[in-house]
């Protein structure tokens, strides 16, 4: 019986991730032929699924994600604390720029959004909350990459560096030069399409550890450096505000004295 449950467990959790990735929301019957399950198998778990709110169908009879997943990603640990110091930060910033600014964190090897501020100007339809990409595609990426641990690192240096289509290309020899640039210069630049920059610097916790992310969406035409004063003092300003202070000269110093 455990075996049976761990299946099922297995094909909720597959179903869930395909509606997600569709974005727009999903028939029943696109559901079980993108997950490859019968029709049945997948009518029984979606109807539980929705039952318990994890998905929701709207008037078409698609099935999105539901708000009770929302509820539960909205008390996460790792993220919870974190955006209610960084929030008003945050607002800030956006008050200040008028910037697209976004708060994100590392999850194994991928980079998760977990909160955000558009600007009309320079708002995109990529980004959202709990989104995840590639860590080395993205400015924020890059930040937390760079600050990862050396194994994490490396298995991610070695590996197939596949970006999205609106990216160029990179090399290993590249992206080593570009974390060192970032563990230096204490930021990282990286053009987005032909229209903007992300602009990224770290938030720093306690001893020295880089816990999370931030950016601004710039204009690719704006020069970036006044915008990356703001950024480099709001992220101060979440270190302190999370205790991580005294963290923050740590971290830097190791950063420097690293150089790896």
């Amino acid at each position: 019986m455990g075996n049976d449950r761990r299946s099922v467990l297995g094909r909720a959790l597959l179903i869930l991730g395909t509606v997600k990735d569709a974005g727009g929301g999903l028939l029943l019957s696109d559901i079980s032929r993108r997950c490859g399950l019968p029709l049945t198998t997948t009518h029984r778990i979606v109807s539980d699924l929705a039952g318990w709110g994890a998905l929701e169908r709207d008037g078409a009879g698609r099935y999105q994600i539901g708000l009770r997943l929302w509820e539960l990603a909205s008390v996460t640990p790792r993220s919870v604390g974190l955006r209610r110091v960084a929030f008003p930060f945050m607002q800030d910033l956006f008050e200040t720029t008028h910037r697209g600014v976004h708060l994100a964190i590392r999850e194994k090897d991928q980079v998760v959004f977990v909160e955000r501020f558009l600007s009309p100007e320079t708002a995109t339809d990529r980004t959202q909350v709990g989104a995840r990409y590639e860590l080395h595609a993205t400015a924020i990426g890059l930040v937390l990459l760079a600050h990862a641990p050396f194994e994490l690192q490396e298995e991610v240096l070695t590996g197939p560096l596949a970006v999205p289509s609106w990216h160029p290309p990179v090399t290993e020899r590249e992206l080593r030069a570009t974390l060192a640039h970032i563990r230096r210069s204490g930021h990282a630049v990286t053009p987005i399409r032909d229209e903007y920059l992300g602009v990224a610097a770290p938030v720093y916790g306690t001893a020295g550890t880089v816990i999370a992310a931030l950016s601004l969406i710039l204009p690719i035409s704006e020069q970036y450096g006044p915008r990356l004063a703001h950024l480099q003092a709001t992220v101060r300003g979440i270190a302190r505000a999370l205790g991580g202070g005294a963290g923050l000269a740590a971290g830097l110093a190791a950063g420097l004295a690293a150089g790896f």
